[in-house]
Formats: C-alpha cells, structure tokens, sequence
C-alpha cells in the first residue's frame, strides 16, 4: 500500500465528527468506580421508547411553534414555557404535575411532548417517558399474564423522572360527554401508575379531553390523584370551536 492510500484508508476509519464527544459513540465513559454508561444512552433508550409508539422526538415541535390566537392558548403555552424553565424547581413540589384537559384539537399533544421533547435535549438528558394511554394499556393487558414482563412495563411508567400519559381515557369521551365507564380491568393497569407517582410526588404531564369533573365522575380517587397533583397547573379548553385549531377556516 503506497503513502497516498495509507493516509486515505486512515482518514476513512475516523469519523469527522462524533455524535457524542463524551464517550465517542461507545455509549461508555469513565467513572469514579470504572466504566458506566453515557448520558446519550439513556437518551436513545428513551428515544426508542417514543418511536415504539410512532412518536419521534427528533421531528416534535417545540413550544414556540405552538399557535396563540386565544387567551386560554396564551396561559397554556405560558406555563409550558415556565414548566421547562423551572422543571427542577417543580419536580421537588407536591404538585409538580401539568394536565391539558378538554377539547380535542386544541394542541393538548403539542404542549406535552413540546415539553417533553425540551427536557430530553438538555445536557442532562431528563428521562421522559412517552405513555399514549390506549395503545400502552393495550400492551399491559396483552402481557398480564407474564407477571415479570408486565412489572417490568409498569415499573419504567411508575418510577421515570417525568411520565407523559397521552390521550387519558380518549375511549371514555365522546363530543364533550363520557360515554364509558372505567372497568376493573381498565383501573388494575392505570390505578397504579397515577397512584404511585402521586404518593412519591413524581411529575406527570396529563393530556386527556376530560374536563376535572369528568375525571372525578370516571373515579374519585383517580381523579383527585391526578388534580391535585397538578393544582395550578390545570389547563381547560373548554369544548367550543374557538378551542379547536383544526377546524380554522371552516
């Protein structure tokens, strides 16, 4: 092999630029005790997680880019803003949670991976875990049976830094008004979640189209959990088409 091949075959075997400078893509760094994982590991398990559910952080709009042309969209946008501003402050509070409740339409998922996706690119790489209630309750029902499997599911729900619960009970509503009624089955998979990490004060950022007294009339106990785990920071849109983004200009 001649100079001019040798300084090519070279400059090919080492990447331009790494993905992370930390570990140079090995997803291992030194520390005190050895060799433990990256923080851009826990941010492409996490990554993974999201896309199993057909969400990719990497295209999710950010929380500037969600449109304001209401006052009920200026406080809500407001206090997404605050909420990843100060998240460090309020996961240390008893009500370090945010709900978006109400109408569909209205940007409810917008706001709540928009946060989500804003922690996870931080330095630190804050674990949020991406819930869609329908489909992660499907799959907890589908693995009940294997019971250590199915701790393993619910336990990454219970116990990641900041658990986005999507959709909460989107087969109970129907146009403003509950059509369902939450089942035994429905509450062994959800009760624990909501429980757990309202007893350890764990934040959680609730979107459903139920309003407060919707959730309390599904379960009083549930309900309460979740509002008072979020005190101010409930955000309402009221069922009008005003609320409604999707219905602009029709």
């Amino acid at each position: 092999m001649n100079r001019v091949q040798q300084k090519t075959t070279t400059s090919q075997s080492i990447p331009d630029k790494y993905k992370c400078d930390k570990c140079k893509d090995t997803s291992w760094i030194q520390g005190e005790n050895g060799l433990k994982r990256c923080q851009c590991y826990k941010l492409e398990i996490v990554k993974r997680r999201w896309k199993k559910f057909g969400v990719n952080p990497d295209d999710v709009k950010s929380v500037k880019e969600y449109e304001v042309n209401t006052s009920i969209r200026v406080d809500a946008r407001n206090k997404a803003v605050r909420y990843v501003k100060e998240f460090d402050a309020i996961k240390e509070q008893r009500n370090s949670s945010v709900a978006f409740l109400g109408q569909p339409g209205a940007g409810k998922t917008h706001l709540a991976l928009a946060i989500g996706k804003a922690l996870l690119e931080r330095k630190d790489h804050v674990e949020v875990i991406y819930m869609p209630y329908l489909e992660a309750t499907r799959e907890l029902k589908a693995n009940a049976m294997d019971e250590e499997n199915y701790n393993k599911m619910q336990s990454k729900y219970i116990t990641c830094e900041l658990l986005i619960i999507d959709d909460l009970f989107k087969d109970k509503v129907k146009k403003g008004k509950l059509i369902g009624e939450l089942k035994e089955t429905d509450m062994k998979h959800i009760y624990p979640i909501v429980n757990q990490r309202y007893v350890n004060h764990k934040p959680t950022i609730y979107n459903s189209e139920c309003n407060a007294n919707m959730l309390l009339d599904l379960d009083e106990a549930l309900g309460g959990r979740i509002i008072e785990s979020c005190k101010d920071n409930i955000i309402i849109f009221k069922y009008c088409k005003e609320n409604n983004h999707r219905l602009e200009g029709v």
